[in-house]
């Protein structure tokens, strides 16, 4: 499992975004952010074969009519 510090990623990522986050969402926002890491780190121990992953294609929405 990472060390993560939501309160750090707050502070640096939401300036370099242009993103204020209100002191009453701040929980909120911490709240789901270790959620996200805890589901990165069960993704990250997975043992997932490279060779037998199957990708979603590739969305290519239809030209609109003119």
């Amino acid at each position: 499992m990472t060390t993560f510090d939501p309160d750090a990623h707050i502070d640096s990522a939401s300036p370099a975004v242009g993103l204020t986050i209100d002191p009453a969402y701040r929980e909120g926002v911490k709240r789901f952010l270790l959620l996200a890491a805890e589901m990165a780190d069960a993704l990250k121990e997975a043992d997932l074969d490279p060779n037998e992953q199957a990708h979603a294609p590739v969305f290519t929405p239809p030209k609109a009519a003119e």
